[in-house]
């Protein structure tokens, strides 16, 4: 097995033990249908296999365990309660720490090297252009849905088998909450093919919903909101206005959800995130493209049918490059004397080697759309791809790398 290059800050996805991506199966085994191996089985955590005719799944998004520990060290009073009559654990998210890795993982009860959408914009041979799959667009242009206005078909282009449809097959509904203008887009579609969806507006409102429908209805609940993700990349995740947004979260859950379902005896709560965020710095990020080695560099990386070097996927803390399959040597070893000692420059087939993508044997859908170079930045570095109003690095906040900061994620179980 390919062993990463040592860095006491990192940590490698625990498929084994602990993972994001063996949830599907225990929201599964809880509600009475183990349809999915895991890892964590109710009996882990002192449960039975369908013990719970309604188990929720609240889906914090970015709310990591960095962010978790700074409410516990402050003693948040929901959080609080979660540790004293709850259990909290850690795991690790899947590599990579991305929300479009995690929400398809939701969505089909596949682990990320199986189902194949594995980042924010990754290059997609349909097209024949790097896509961002979850707007369904293609990558640097700001309007949703570019890819629908293009005749392009969702189906063609993302998994279409879904963990809904496996759950209502086996006589257990999913009911996905998720915020209204997700509900139409051509992604959320397909993801959620099977399940009972319901839009919300806002946070509270979404709540309210979702303990009306557990009160009629049974089966899984999956609750996904992306608020705090979206204030700390633009602010950063220990900024106040990120932590206000957290401990709002916190405080709703608990005024409208857990608080009203007091007592309930069929009703299990868990909570989760998909990643972590760390501080970054816009200004001190490395354009890759910019550097005076880049003419050399640039021969090196593959084009599209129209002769157009293709741009990176992934994010500036996981920058997968296209390279000629003939050059990959040449390039890795030019890269690593450009980026001197600010990152680690990985061939694709030593990360799957590592176990990183959840499997040794990746789908071709992940092997197809999946760069052959990858660049790791080291501490909280930013490594990315510069072309004016297209890509542009501007966020403070970022995830997709193997810091402890951006894998580690809680699990909560709660009986309320």
């Amino acid at each position: 097995m390919f062993i990463l290059d040592h860095d006491p800050l990192r940590v490698l996805p625990d498929y084994e033990k602990g993972n994001f991506a063996h949830l599907p199966g225990l929201l599964a085994a809880l509600a009475g249908k183990p349809v999915l191996p895991t890892a964590l089985t109710p009996e882990r955590f002192g449960f039975q296999t369908g013990q719970f005719s309604r188990v929720v799944f609240l889906f914090l998004d970015s709310f990591g365990w960095n962010q978790f520990s700074y409410f516990r060290h402050r003693r948040h009073r929901v959080v609080q309660r979660w540790l004293e009559r709850g259990q909290v654990h850690k795991i690790t998210a899947q590599f990579p720490p991305t929300t479009a890795a995690h929400v398809t993982t939701m969505g089909t009860g596949q682990v990320v090297g199986e189902h194949g959408v594995f980042e924010w914009q990754y290059y997609e041979p349909v097209v024949d252009e790097v896509i961002v799959p979850l707007l369904f667009s293609y990558a640097g242009e700001k309007t949703r849905g570019t890819l629908r206005d293009a005749y392009v078909d969702a189906r063609e282009i993302l998994p279409t088998q879904t963990l809904a449809t496996r759950l209502k097959e086996a006589g257990i509904t999913l009911h996905s909450f998720v915020p209204k203008e997700y509900i139409p887009t051509p992604y959320n579609q397909i993801m959620t093919q099977g399940a009972e969806v319901v839009g919300y507006r806002t946070l509270a409102g979404g709540l309210v919903a979702l303990k009306r429908a557990i009160d009629r209805h049974e089966g899984i609940f999956q609750f996904y909101t992306p608020f705090i993700d979206s204030n700390a990349h633009n602010y950063g995740p220990f900024d106040y206005r990120t932590l206000a947004e957290a401990d709002a979260t916190l405080l709703l859950i608990d005024r409208f959800l857990l608080h009203p379902l007091r007592g309930r005896e069929d009703v299990l709560i868990i909570v989760s995130a998909d990643h972590g965020q760390v501080r970054v710095e816009p200004q001190e990020t490395f354009y890759l493209n910019l550097q005076p080695e880049f003419q050399e560099l640039r021969c090196y990386l593959r084009a599209n049918r129209k002769g157009r070097i293709l741009p990176p996927g992934g994010s500036p803390r996981d920058l997968f490059l296209y390279v000629r399959p003939e050059y990959v040597g040449r390039a890795q070893t030019l890269l690593r004397k450009m980026l001197g000692g600010r990152a680690d420059v990985y061939r694709i087939e030593q990360l799957i080697d590592a176990g990183l993508f959840g499997v040794k044997d990746p789908s071709p859908d992940f092997m197809k759309r999946v760069g052959n170079l990858v660049i790791l930045p080291r501490g909280t570095g930013t490594v990315w791809w510069y072309e004016k109003k297209r890509f542009e690095m501007t966020l403070h906040g970022l995830h997709g790398g193997l810091s402890r900061d951006e894998m580690e994620v809680p699990l909560v179980l709660y009986r309320p």
